[in-house]
């Protein structure tokens, strides 16, 4: 009898948009890598918040590193846009 295996997330893209980019170039590499790894979680789906039904934003934490990420995601081309980061005070 097939066993049937759980759906893997197929492959995704990462965007950022200018603003996001210009913070990026101020972070320090270990941040930097957070960074990624947590854009990486979020485009796989494992910890991807329930958008805002209003923008379609979704707005995740890093506080270990004092940012917060605000990003969009289209299912259709399955793209994760990072449109802000702020630095938490």
């Amino acid at each position: 009898m097939p066993q049937s295996r759980p759906r893997l997330p197929g492959p995704h893209r990462i965007h950022y948009s200018p603003q996001a980019w210009r913070e990026v170039g101020r972070m320090s590499a270990e941040t930097f890598g957070a960074l990624q790894g947590a854009l990486e979680r979020l485009g796989d789906g494992l910890v991807r918040e329930p958008r805002n039904e209003a923008s379609g934003t979704g707005r995740h934490e890093l506080p270990r590193h004092g940012l917060v990420l605000d990003y969009a995601w289209d299912d259709r081309s399955r793209t994760l846009t990072l449109l802000s980061l702020e630095r938490e005070p």
